[in-house]
């Protein structure tokens, strides 16, 4: 084997070293000693589909084309999900010479797609059978009880139930690897554990609070995911290059504003009457539009049908949003800690379909994109948000690339397969 790359979706890189010193993960503790482990900056926004996309294929989202979950299909309101499809850069492992890989449970790999080897896709997938390349290994996973994600929908009937759900789903999934690895000399692994996202969304307020009741099922969930790379580890010989990678980091949350909400409050945005809304709504009135988590579009014409905004606008249009969003404040509250240019951040053939301006959350803020405009803060049971600080990079091996002062998502190709990313790059 020339490579495992382990993500543990949604550590920080702060709470991985201060778990593995506290003892609530005595694996990682002994691991971080064999490597070098240093904080990753997530993507541009910090949503889990574009910082993995980035994380596999190298590239930031103008190189790979996924800049969110949802996106508006070109020249129209029509909004679809993100997928497997959307990629227009290749993973490491569909590329010439990377070899047979087993790639499980990795986000934004849905519907599974033909490759040298064996996947099974992460969330967002919609259904097992379309997960699993090649199909023939579907009845054995099924038999096992696998599932593409937990039951989210058990939030609803208390924390307990929610991560004794997340234990089962990590189960069947270390099974299926440990299954699959034995089966065939695989080049490359890659295994990500999502549970540990779910478990930081609806339990973080129990992290932070000692005195919880949930407190110690939070440090729970994480021993047993310290225990299953301990497991790992057990397996794999030193001169296997080791990485391990999270998308994003997290830190609390107190509120979620909908930004379309604001912008219409503010003349910004302007919908039709509708039971349902959605994009399709948007009267030619409307000067720009939010996407989740912070992503805006100006209404330009040219690109949206309706679109009304002209090149010559753009520019004053830009200024004047970076200003109401950077003074923009809910309930007391600033909400914004920083406004960023799309054309600044993105680079590659797909930057022209990127958002004009990024709206990076304030502390204890999270953004929304949602189109129903009934709440400007919304309802949720969500307590930890995303971080475009502090994601986590750790790797040992020899023959790797340098660390970048600045790693980013994008970076981790670089570093733990250097010789395939300067091969990939020579091409393009």
């Amino acid at each position: 084997m020339n490579m495992f790359l382990l993500g543990i979706d949604g550590l920080p890189r702060w709470m991985w070293q201060q778990f593995a010193n506290s003892g609530v993960m005595p694996h990682s503790q002994q691991l971080l000693k064999t490597g070098t482990l240093v904080p990753m900056k997530s993507a541009l926004p910090e949503v889990s589909s574009a910082a993995w996309a980035s994380i596999v294929t190298g590239e930031n989202s103008g190189g790979h084309n996924v800049f969110g979950f949802t996106d508006l299909m070109d020249g129209s309101y029509t909004l679809g999900f993100t997928s497997s499809r959307t990629f227009r850069s290749k993973p490491f492992w569909a590329r010439e010479g990377a070899g047979p890989s087993l790639i499980l449970n990795v986000p934004q790999t849905y519907p599974a797609q033909p490759m040298p080897g064996m996947l099974v896709s992460g969330f967002v997938a919609l259904d097992l059978k379309r997960a699993v390349h090649p199909p023939e290994e579907l009845a054995w996973l099924e038999s096992i009880g696998y599932a593409v994600d937990a039951d989210m929908s058990l939030v609803e009937k208390g924390k307990q139930k929610f991560v004794d759900e997340l234990h089962r789903v990590m189960a069947a999934r270390c099974q299926a690897l440990h299954h699959h690895w034995n089966r065939e000399p695989w080049q490359n692994i890659m295994f990500v554990f999502t549970g540990t996202d779910r478990l930081n969304h609806y339990l973080w307020e129990d992290y932070e609070d000692t005195t919880s009741p949930f407190h110690q099922t939070f440090l729970d969930y994480y021993h047993e995911v310290d225990h299953q790379i301990g497991r790992i580890l057990e397996r794999l010989d030193d001169d296997v290059t080791l990485a391990a990678v999270s998308d994003h980091g997290f830190a609390r949350q107190r509120m979620s504003v909908n930004l379309n909400c604001l912008l219409a409050e503010n003349g910004f945005l302007r919908l039709k009457e509708s039971q349902r809304p959605s994009y399709i709504d948007m009267l030619p009135e409307t000067k720009a539009f939010a996407m989740d988590p912070g992503r805006i579009y100006l209404h330009r014409q040219g690109r949206y049908p309706g679109g009304t905004v002209a090149a010559d606008e753009a520019e004053s249009l830009m200024q004047q949003l970076t200003t109401f969003f950077q003074n923009a404040s809910v309930n007391g509250q600033p909400i914004a800690s920083e406004v960023i240019r799309g054309k600044d951040v993105y680079s590659g053939p797909f930057a022209h379909r990127a958002p004009d301006l990024i709206v990076m959350a304030a502390k204890d803020i999270a953004l929304s994109g949602r189109v129903n405009l009934s709440e400007l803060v919304e309802t949720t049971r969500i307590n930890g948000k995303h971080t475009y600080e502090e994601s986590s990079f750790f790797v040992r091996g020899e023959r790797l690339g340098k660390i970048p002062a600045d790693m980013k998502v994008e970076n981790v190709l670089d570093v733990v397969m250097p010789r395939q990313s300067q091969l990939v790059s020579r091409a393009a």
